[in-house]
């Protein structure tokens, strides 16, 4: 694969490469000259992954009816160790 180097020196990692790798749009990439070559690590951005599931370990209890009221009356009921007194 071969890329050609545009006019302000940027080129084009291709997608299967970037797929490959896992880099995605975001992601802060290091250049150094190693050997007479360029050498780019990736690092990936922040929050890159969903933080779905979690506080799956710290949700200990659903409460049975599902309205606002009850999820408001559980949510108060249920201690936060992080403040606790």
């Amino acid at each position: 694969m071969t890329s050609r180097v545009g006019e302000r020196g940027q080129i084009t990692i291709e997608k299967a490469i970037r797929e490959q790798l896992g880099i995605y749009a975001g992601d802060e990439a290091v250049q150094r000259v190693e050997d007479g070559r360029i050498v780019i690590d990736v690092i990936p951005g922040r929050h890159r992954r969903s933080l779905a599931g979690s506080l799956r370990d710290r949700a200990t209890r659903t409460p049975p009816d599902e309205t606002w009221e009850e999820l408001r009356r559980a949510a108060w009921e249920t201690p936060d160790p992080d403040r606790l007194l």
